[in-house]
């Protein structure tokens, strides 16, 4: 078998970016049939079977990848848009966190936060995991989300795998910046709104 890691890779490759130049079929909620994602791998490592590709994707503590009767698909992290499918939670967590820089997330504190360059914005079950995703160079710098009082206020969250996904935080559910020298600052002491980018909102959906 090739290495795991380097499946894994190709996975997210083809789940996640590109579909089509694997010839997959995706639907609305980013599923792919079996057979294709099997022949798709292949094409890569003819050595490996379709038993160690559910092998991986249905291994315990693997949570990038979904495998049921709709077919194969990734969790989160596409560079196109899925619709969500399921139930929201209800409810959420009472908090959520975002592993981001300072000058960004004393941004989010003012404006809120928008999905950017993705189609949702992705949020950690726990503080130690969004540092893991944070993209300061020094101390991990995470936003706490405040995510039931963002649920009170019509904001809808999915859970996928160890990620959760949502359509946008507003700046009144910004909590605690940590990692940063300072709390989330007023708006009068805020840098200016083009330091935040904003993505495409997608809909939502129910299977």
């Amino acid at each position: 078998m090739a290495n795991t890691s380097r499946i894994s890779k190709l996975l997210s490759l083809m789940l996640r970016h590109r579909p089509d130049e694997f010839g997959l079929e995706i639907d609305a909620y980013g599923y792919a049939p079996l057979d294709q994602v099997v022949q798709g791998v292949q094409e890569r490592y003819a050595e490996v079977a379709e038993t160690e590709i559910v092998d991986l994707v249905k291994a315990p503590k693997q949570y990038r990848f979904e495998l049921n009767e709709f077919g194969i698909r990734a969790l989160y992290g596409h560079s196109f848009f899925v619709d969500m499918d399921g139930e929201p939670m209800d409810p959420p967590p009472e908090q959520l966190y975002m592993g981001t820089t300072r000058s960004a997330a004393q941004g989010f504190a003012r404006e809120g936060i928008s999905p950017g360059d993705r189609y949702y914005v992705h949020l950690s079950l726990t503080r130690e995991a969004a540092e893991s995703h944070s993209h300061q160079r020094d101390t991990p710098c995470v936003v706490e989300i405040l995510a039931a009082k963002a649920h009170e206020e019509g904001c809808r969250f999915f859970a996928r795998g160890a990620v959760v996904l949502t359509e946008e935080i507003p700046a009144s559910c910004i909590g605690p910046i940590h990692g940063s020298q300072q709390q989330p600052l007023g708006v009068a002491q805020m840098p200016a709104p083009g330091d935040v980018s904003y993505g495409r909102k997608p809909r939502f959906s129910a299977r």
